[in-house]
């Protein structure tokens, strides 16, 4: 993270006819999908600045306004980001390719519907409404997961978000070598159903409280598409033999003028039929 001298220099980076007389380190806050510092510059010219510093986000300095407070300008920030997040996700093919898809569209259907429903001029009860919405969504999507494992838990509760993703993950990606997939798509999950909740119970909700709400949502949903998509695909992995590694390269037989694959883990050199890549349905 910075500290006063990198706030300083990028002050002076994107102001003119600005003096710095101090630089304050207000507060750190933690956001669902970042740490951010919270810095005060006060100038000579009686003008102070908010500059938001996260461990992963954009850096960016803002006026403050009349009366202005520190959350008012930090979630005016946070807003900023959730949108500029969302532009640049747009414009990546993956997502399209995730859009496209899709296995859920009654859920997708719902999700426009509340992209297209958050504008500015939404009032306070009307965002509420809207954070209940996104809460359908995910227990909407509860619903669709443990449905195909319901023979391992017959006695589920669609609204504990945390425990079915977990069972439902445990199973689709089982094993060693799927823990970090597991653990981001949690934890993923996890801070958005508990953000959610917190919209839902909370008096005051700004739109971009909503608009990162939604974000989170979207990635959640696109993440557990793709991952049935693959799981789904009519072929099987190849596996070594001997060792179950997954990394191989295929290696030419000289004499027989064949290809054979080669197991990166331990060496071994197999062949695999046809058969034994196609999945029987």
């Amino acid at each position: 993270m910075w500290n006063t001298e990198d706030i300083k220099k990028y002050f002076y980076k994107n102001t003119r006819d600005f003096e710095i007389s101090d630089v304050i380190l207000e507060e750190s806050k933690d956001s669902y999908f970042d740490s951010i510092d919270c810095y005060r510059v006060k100038t000579a010219q009686k003008i102070d600045f908010f500059v938001f510093v996260g461990s992963t986000t954009l850096v960016n300095l803002y006026p403050i306004r009349n009366k202005e407070t520190l959350d008012e300008c930090y979630y005016k920030h946070i807003g900023f980001i959730a949108e500029y997040a969302s532009s640049a996700i747009h414009q990546n093919f993956i997502l399209d390719f995730i859009k496209d898809t899709s296995v859920f569209p009654i859920l997708n259907r719902r999700m426009t519907e509340i992209g297209e429903d958050i504008t500015l001029d939404k009032n306070a009860s009307q965002l509420s409404g809207l954070a209940n919405q996104i809460r359908d969504c995910y227990i909407t999507l509860t619903d669709y997961l443990m449905n195909k494992i319901r023979s391992h838990n017959s006695e589920f509760k669609n609204d504990n978000f945390k425990d079915n993703l977990s069972e439902f993950l445990g199973l689709v990606l089982p094993g060693k070598q799927s823990t970090t997939r597991r653990n981001v798509i949690s934890s993923i999950a996890e801070k958005g159903w508990k953000l959610n909740t917190e919209l839902v119970h909370k008096d005051s909700i700004t739109v971009f409280d909503i608009m990162i709400s939604f974000n989170i949502l979207q990635l959640v949903v696109s993440s557990i598409s793709n991952i049935i998509v693959g799981n789904n695909m009519p072929f099987n992995k190849i596996k070594c033999p001997n060792c179950k590694g997954e990394k191989y390269s295929l290696q030419q037989d000289s004499e027989h003028r064949d290809y054979h694959y080669r197991c990166d883990n331990c060496g071994l050199v197999f062949d695999v039929s046809l058969d034994e890549i196609i999945k029987e349905i």
